[in-house]
């Protein structure tokens, strides 16, 4: 969804979205945590940061909706890969991932935007 479709809904809705950071804003809406909106917003305001879904909810129930479900997630929009890990220490990282919001790799992949591994290799890497 584009800034401007966005805006469409929200001013419909008698809101006005203001693409420049303020403190004058009720909410903070992100596509992911990798938008420099995201890291603004959650070291500088005590606002929620919800995504383009809640917009929608809105629209489509023609209220204010409740935030809390669709809050940004702290992983949200990234792929975190794991190596070098025990499967069980994988098995947790994949779970802790997944709900806050992550996609997980087994491996590591082109698209992926952090990699876990264990101490031991990258103090042997570095040794290299």
């Amino acid at each position: 969804m584009t800034n401007n479709e966005i805006d469409k809904l929200v001013t419909a809705m008698g809101g006005l979205l203001q693409t420049k950071a303020s403190p004058d804003i009720n909410f903070v809406i992100v596509k992911n945590v990798l938008a420099g909106k995201y890291k603004w917003a959650l070291n500088n305001l005590k606002k929620p940061i919800v995504s383009e879904n809640w917009v929608h909810q809105c629209w489509k129930e023609h209220r204010v909706v409740p935030h809390d479900s669709y809050r940004v997630l702290p992983f949200s929009g990234l792929t975190i890969s794991v190596t070098q890990m025990p499967s069980h220490e994988r098995e947790e990282i994949k779970k802790i991932v997944l709900q806050n919001g992550g996609k997980y790799s087994a491996e590591l992949i082109e698209k992926s935007t952090h990699l876990v591994c264990d101490i031991s290799l990258i103090i042997y890497i570095i040794l290299l």
